[in-house]
């Protein structure tokens, strides 16, 4: 109940005056609707006593003004109560979204891709026909049973009760069938977000699954998925199946005990003929409530959980603590950073960084080497704050990261990981990612820097090459090269630099790592296995084991031997075996 009442309170009682007016109506609608009866009565009682037929005419026509009139009000009242409901889907999608970019790498290690846009489309739908369809469907049937019923006790209370019994009995069985449907919406609503998880991991890797053969196993996979989805669907359709039935049969039974008992009546002349025929439409009237009854018991269920599985992700923690100072001024060579006794651990990995230390002065280049599972890009993260590090271990210039504002800190960041990402864009809106004007000589610019410029020489359109979902039309080498580009296109203060050499050819590293240290002027980090990315850095760490493990210059590092020279000779030996193939082949 709390968290609808706040559903309420934070989304819907700004509409509230529509709501009343939708009220309003719905009372109109409801109450033609139990007026009709009593004008049946009326006609069929003028007949019965013999020429009666201009009166039984007279009393059709305000049948029929009745019925226009409940369309008028009816259509008003969905209106009213509709209306909102768009709203607050297109209202909680925004806040949804905006919570969606302000979450850490933490959330999204928990959370799968399929799971959010489940919860995004699938859920927040569910939300609009629980404050919207729900919600008229509540008061519509409230008003229905209270004011048939009324008028039927009103009539005849002994008749009433007679009929209240199997409508009792059919409401016990909704009561049994509504706890079956919980429970089994809460489940078909979790499958279709497995669902949604398989198709977009299936499309994302629909490459590799064709180049491996392995199409008859994801098959399988989702078949699996969409046979537990059905499975589940196949029974919660039974029990609406049966339930929606179960009412109309009641309401048949009804019928009988109104004919046998109201036609015992109208034999014994204590009842009238036109009596009993207003009763029947009293009956069909209150069954249709109880109609309208299962259909707002699914919107509701479905919508309270679906609630429930938005909040998690509108609650979900930041866990960035409030800003409590300015982001410090750069100087002209950028900031200065520095680790102290940084320790950090995945939940299914600990100790990735175990007491990391080092400082970085402004302008200076440091360089981070280290093999497969040292912690360089978890490392990255953390500098950069895609991941929150623990208070006091990461400076700028003597301020904790922590403590700094920390939009303000990416303005001034650049940071290309190691698997760069590309909006299906065109190449310049890549490389200008955040830049509403586009600056065409700085993007040219960044383009050269990036060796990027004959590729894009290549391409029909140029810079306003389409790319495709996730930069699927280019080379491997190419989007790295582009996320360098953006990288170079920003006014940067401080430049994190992941393994960005990894997919590009010798000629192509030497030309990149020019352009690199000549932007270096400001303060940057480069993680790289490729040794001969590191060599001109002004120190190098060395990572092993998420400890620093050596820390000098190039040369120096060589000369003390360990995992850095013999990289360093193994890299040689086959760069030197790369350039004597090249000239085979020339």
């Amino acid at each position: 109940m709390q968290r609808l009442t706040r559903f309420w309170r934070e989304y819907a009682a700004r509409y509230r005056w529509q709501y009343l007016w939708g009220v309003v109506f719905l009372v109109l609608t409801n109450w033609l609707t139990v007026e009709i009866p009593g004008f049946v009565q009326a006609a069929v009682d003028a007949l019965e006593a013999g020429g009666g037929e201009r009166a039984a005419v007279r009393w059709a026509w305000a049948v029929l003004a009745a019925g226009v009139g409940i369309i008028i009000v009816r259509v008003l009242s969905r209106v009213l109560f509709f209306n909102p409901g768009r709203t607050v889907e297109f209202r909680i999608k925004n806040d949804m979204f905006d919570r969606l970019m302000a979450l850490p790498r933490r959330f999204f290690d928990h959370m799968r891709p399929g799971e959010i846009i489940s919860r995004g489309t699938n859920d927040t739908s569910a939300l609009r026909a629980l404050i919207g369809f729900a919600a008229l469907q509540l008061f519509n049937v409230v008003f229905t049973l209270v004011l048939t019923l009324g008028k039927m006790f009103w009539a005849q209370p002994t008749l009433t009760l007679l009929c209240l019994v199997p409508l009792a009995i059919a409401t016990l069985i909704l009561r049994s069938a509504v706890k079956v449907m919980f429970r089994l919406t809460i489940e078909m609503q979790a499958h279709v977000a497995t669902l949604s998880e398989r198709i977009l991991e299936s499309y994302n890797g629909v490459g590799v699954l064709q180049s491996f053969n392995a199409l008859s196993g994801v098959d399988a996979r989702f078949e699996q998925a969409n046979d537990r989805f059905l499975r589940t669907s196949l029974a919660l359709v039974n029990i609406r199946t049966w339930l929606l039935p179960i009412v109309s049969v009641v309401g048949n039974v009804c019928l009988v005990i109104l004919l046998y008992a109201g036609g015992r009546r109208v034999v014994a002349g204590t009842l009238t003929l036109g009596e009993l025929a207003a009763f029947t439409v009293y009956v069909n009237i209150l069954v249709n409530g109880l109609t309208n009854m299962g259909w707002l018991v699914n919107a509701a269920q479905r919508g309270y959980v679906s609630l429930g599985r938005v909040y998690e992700v509108v609650d979900a923690p930041i866990e960035r603590p409030p800003a409590t100072a300015p982001l410090p001024e750069p100087g002209s060579r950028g900031f200065g950073l520095e680790v102290r006794d940084l320790r950090f651990s995945h939940e299914s990995a600990p100790d990735v960084l175990n007491g990391v230390t080092f400082r970085v002065a402004p302008g200076e280049t440091l360089g981070v080497f280290g093999l497969t599972g040292a912690g360089k890009s978890t490392l990255l993260d953390l500098v950069a704050r895609v991941r929150e590090p623990p208070p006091g271990t990461v400076f700028l210039d003597g301020t904790d990261a922590r403590d700094v504002p920390v939009r303000e800190y990416w303005r001034r960041l650049a940071y290309v990981p190691q698997e760069p990402f590309l909006f299906s864009r065109s190449i310049a809106e890549n490389v200008a990612l955040a830049d509403d004007a586009v600056d065409e000589g700085r993007l040219r610019s960044a383009v050269a820097d990036a060796a990027l410029e004959t590729d894009v020489g290549a391409f029909p359109d140029g810079l306003d090459t389409v790319v495709g979902e996730r930069g699927i039309t280019l080379s491997g080498g190419q989007r790295q090269r582009t996320a360098l580009a953006r990288a170079f296109y920003r006014d940067f203060d401080l430049l994190l630099l992941d393994d960005v050499l990894s997919a590009v050819d010798h000629a192509t590293e030497k030309r990149l790592i020019d352009a690199i240290y000549r932007r270096g002027a400001r303060t940057a980090l480069i993680v790289s296995h490729r040794i001969s990315a590191l060599a001109r850095a002004d120190r190098v760490v060395v990572l092993e084991g998420g400890r620093v493990v050596a820390e000098g210059r190039h040369a120096d590092l060589l000369t003390q031997g360990g995992a850095y020279a013999q990289a360093w000779k193994m890299q040689q030996a086959a760069d030197a075996l790369e350039a004597s193939e090249a000239k085979v082949d020339a």
